[in-house]
């Protein structure tokens, strides 16, 4: 790639760094005094090779598993920790969201660090006089803004480092797992936030081990395996990539869902009361059926403030070993769910799953499908018994056509280089 091309954001070529892993602190002691002749450490490369670009605008997420380099790249991105091994370039002011909190002084009081941290970011004390008032309401940390920071729970220093890094309007912003800040009403203007400089087309780097936050967000995505990257595509592919690798090492261990999480509820945000099975078009609740039948799955929902918060309802299907089998949802239709309360129908004319039992759940979700308001199960598994000797997960429509005599084969398609980085 050209590098230095000024329709990028963000550009790394070659990007690596090692740490030396020394076995004691006497080694390590004994390394530095010899001025390098004595060698008492291993390197240990936390990222390798790794290029790719982010366009002006663009959202691109970084998912892999625990060790796999995120938290390395972000902060080379950053500024924090230097590569030592290729280049990368990030244009314009950055803001990152990583270790919220990172750089405030403990003694200082909240106040004192909002002023010191835009200052580094050479921001003048007009400016920060001006964004000082949006940043305290954003925070909501009320008279603890003037208390000095040690005396903050994680969670408030946590506000307060969110509040000051969203509203310095940087023109890229870096983020690793940010969307679990506080409680659920403060998620969610956390999402809201970052949507909002989705829409205002700033580029961001998301890393996060949700992938449907990943998809809903993102336009391209890169997996890190072992530091290296192993692929880089549209964010569907490589999240869908992603997932059934981590599915295929997590074969014999039942582990939640990503959609199923359901977080603590709040009186004043949207919720689901109900999630009920029925057979289709009646009120029969029905928990044991057989492929090819019809159902409906039923959502009964509330919304305390539909004026000013609109939301959409997901359906999911998980089997036993957590497997998602589909999930759907109303925005994905661009269906509008109106009303402060209402029921919404998910209608299967004719269910394909086969034999196994499924856990069945409904979400209630705001209206770009960041933020998860609640999640609740149906009561009782949906039981699937196959009366044919069809094996699998689906029953997949389908029709055979043969065609008796010598016939030459389609020549083989020449294998794909889509997402290569």
């Amino acid at each position: 790639m050209a590098f230095g091309d000024p329709k990028n954001a963000i550009e790394a070529e070659g990007l690596g760094k090692a740490y030396r892993l020394h076995g004691s602190p006497i080694g390590r002691v004994l390394g530095a005094l010899s001025f390098g002749s004595y060698r008492s450490y291993r390197e240990h490369n936390a990222l390798q090779d790794v290029t790719f670009t982010v366009g002006r605008g663009e959202a691109l997420g970084v998912v892999g598993a625990n060790g796999a380099g995120k938290s390395t790249l972000l902060k080379i991105l950053s500024g924090t920790t230097d590569p030592t091994a290729g280049r990368f370039r990030v244009a314009g002011h950055v803001a990152s969201l990583l270790e919220l909190g990172a750089g405030f002084h403990p003694e200082f009081s909240g106040r004192e660090n909002i002023y010191l941290n835009g200052a580094l970011l050479g921001y003048s004390r007009k400016e920060l006089d001006r964004l000082f008032p949006v940043m305290l309401e954003f925070s909501e940390l009320g008279e603890f803004i003037d208390r000095p920071l040690r005396t903050y729970s994680s969670g408030m220093a946590m506000r307060l480092g969110f509040s000051v890094a969203v509203h310095l309007d940087p023109e890229v912003l870096i983020i690793d797992e940010v969307f679990a800040v506080g409680d659920m009403h403060f998620a969610k203007k956390c999402a809201d936030k970052v949507y909002d400089f989705r829409r205002r087309g700033k580029t961001i780097l998301f890393c996060s081990h949700s992938l449907y936050d990943v998809r809903q967000l993102c336009d391209r995505a890169i997996w890190l395996d072992h530091g290296k990257v192993r692929l880089l595509d549209d964010a569907v592919t490589v999240t869908n990539e992603y997932a059934a690798f981590s599915k295929s090492l997590d074969a014999n261990q039942a582990r939640p869902g990503e959609w199923y999480v359901a977080p603590p509820k709040r009186e004043t945000m949207p919720s689901i009361d109900a999630v009920r099975i029925m057979r289709m078009g009646t009120d029969e609740q029905i928990y044991d059926v057989a492929p090819g039948d019809a159902i409906d799955v039923r959502i009964w929902y509330r919304n305390p403030d539909p004026y000013n918060t609109k939301i959409h309802i997901a359906v999911g299907f998980q089997r036993n070993d957590s497997t998602l089998v589909t999930a759907d949802t109303t925005e994905f239709a661009r269906i509008e769910v109106p009303g402060g309360a209402g029921c919404v129908t998910y209608r299967c004319p004719r269910l394909i799953l086969l034999s196994g039992s499924f856990t069945v759940f409904g979400v209630c979700l705001d209206e770009p499908g960041l933020h998860r308001f609640d999640t609740v199960m149906a009561p009782s598994n949906l039981n699937v018994r196959s009366r044919t000797k069809d094996v699998g997960l689906v029953l997949q429509d389908h029709s055979w056509i043969v065609e008796p005599g010598h016939c030459i084969p389609t020549p083989a398609a020449a294998p794909s280089s889509a997402g290569e980085p």
